[in-house]
């Protein structure tokens, strides 16, 4: 299974490389027109145009129409949304500094506090929206949410009897890598957003290949 940003760098390798100087041109210079890239890039104006056309497409760059002096309105091509992704961005890479050095000034309980508000936020953020009767309705909507966040979240009936909950991806596993607290307080949230007895069964942090649990309704002496 490749993350979304190994599959970015595999589809950036793919693309060709005027595309990618054409990108790159625009990240520099903010925004420029088709002529003005031909002539940076040493191809024909018509070339350039071919290969704005295709990176439109893609939501990688878009473009204005503006007035420069007398004649013609030129047309200005500018980096689009889908173009974030194109380049690198160490966020994971500064957070854990952030955790670090939370935990060098405060102590480790201090880690603990940021991710229990971290699930107190996502709660506050989800019970509005799960508010089926049924445990399968409550999963469904979960579940939605989670992949939405990106979790790659999906859920089935076990062969017991159960609900199983899988998530393929953890969009913070590399942030709260080595940080069990991160994990055991996102065990917590399922439980209290389900309202149900939620049991880990496999555990990316672990090394399996996705978090799976299992979901069983609450029996009368945990209610």
């Amino acid at each position: 299974m490749t993350s979304g940003i190994e599959s970015t760098t595999l589809l950036h390798k793919q693309m060709p490389i005027t595309r990618r100087r054409i990108l790159n041109l625009l990240k520099e210079n903010s925004e420029l027109t088709a002529d003005e890239l031909a002539r940076l890039l040493g191809i024909s104006a018509v070339a350039v145009r071919r290969h704005l056309t295709r990176l439109e497409r893609d939501q990688l760059v878009t473009y204005e129409e503006v007035q420069r002096g007398m004649g013609r309105p030129s047309y200005v091509y500018r980096l689009g949304e889908a173009a974030a992704n194109y380049f690198p961005r160490h966020y994971d890479e500064l957070a854990i500094t952030v955790l670090e050095t939370i935990e060098d000034l405060y102590g480790r309980d201090a880690i603990d506090a940021v991710f229990r508000m971290r699930s107190e936020h996502i709660f506050e953020k989800y019970r509005q929206q799960i508010n089926e009767k049924t445990l399968d309705g409550r999963l469904d909507q979960l579940t939605r949410l989670r992949a939405a966040d990106g979790y790659m979240s999906s859920w089935e009936i076990g062969k017991n009897g159960a609900f199983i909950l899988r998530e393929a991806n953890c969009p913070i596993f590399h942030v709260a890598e080595g940080c069990g607290t991160a994990c055991d307080y996102d065990l917590t949230l399922l439980t209290n957003l389900l309202d149900a007895k939620v049991v880990r069964k496999t555990h990316l942090a672990s090394g399996d290949e996705a978090c799976s649990y299992e979901i069983y309704p609450k029996t009368e002496v945990e209610q």
